[in-house]
Order: structure tokens, then sequence, then C-alpha cells
């Protein structure tokens, strides 16, 4: 059993809503998924994960294009980028959760939070931009 802390980031690109989990133990552990209207897409987890990326293939209105995923760990948060077709989206929420469980498991829906300082997710400085 571990000690996991849990960030997500929840865009909704058109009609789809993408959700981007990251979750991290002090031991070493980091766990990332990518879901889109609630299906896994893709997943990695693994011991010093310093950065996860993802790349999906996505059809916009204008045709196919990718929806790219960075996520990098800070000294203090974790930062997720998104970019479709060169575009930087931002998220429509920033969620945290706290569990104990073993590596590789996730919190119920429930447990999931709107975030706040101190919650190793990088949130928008106040007053200033979304990013």
């Amino acid at each position: 059993m571990a000690n996991l802390l849990g960030q997500r980031w929840l865009y909704r690109i058109g009609n789809s809503i993408v959700c981007i989990d990251n979750a991290f133990a002090w031991t070493g552990w980091g766990q990332e998924r990518m879901r889109v209207n609630d299906e896994v897409v893709q997943e990695s987890r693994g011991w010093l994960q310093p950065s996860q990326t993802f790349a999906e293939p996505w059809l916009t209105r204008i045709g196919d294009d990718q929806l790219s995923i960075l996520l990098v760990s800070g000294v203090m948060s974790v930062h997720c980028m998104a970019e479709l077709g060169g575009a930087l989206l931002e998220p429509e929420e920033r969620l945290a959760a706290r569990w104990s469980g073993s590596c590789g498991s996730w919190p119920e829906e429930s447990d999931w939070r709107p975030a706040r300082r101190g919650d190793f997710i990088a949130l928008p400085k106040a007053g200033g931009a979304k990013g």
C-alpha cells in the first residue's frame, strides 16, 4: 500500500471530454492515464518517470489532427500541457485526490475535488492568465 497524490485535468474538445490523470507516491512511483469520454485510451506507470507524453489522433472540423499531451514534474507541482493542431488548450477543470492504495490504483470518482494550492498541480496565478 502507498499514499498516492493525484492530479486531474479535464478538457472539453467538441463533444468529447478528455481526462488526463497523474498520480505519484513519494517512493518514486508515477502513473498517468488519458481517458476520452470515460474510456482509457493510453496509460503508463513506473518508477522515477519525470515526464510523460501522449499523442492521440483527433478528428477536427477541418480534418485529421493530433492531440498532444505533455506531463512534466516540477519541484512542487505537476504541469500538464495539451495541444491540438498547434493550439494550446486550457483545462476546463483541475482536480486533485489523495488516497492509500496499491501502485497503479486510482481513487473513486467521488474522491476527486477541485484542486487548490498545495495539491502538487500547476494552477494559474491569481489574476493572471490560465495555464
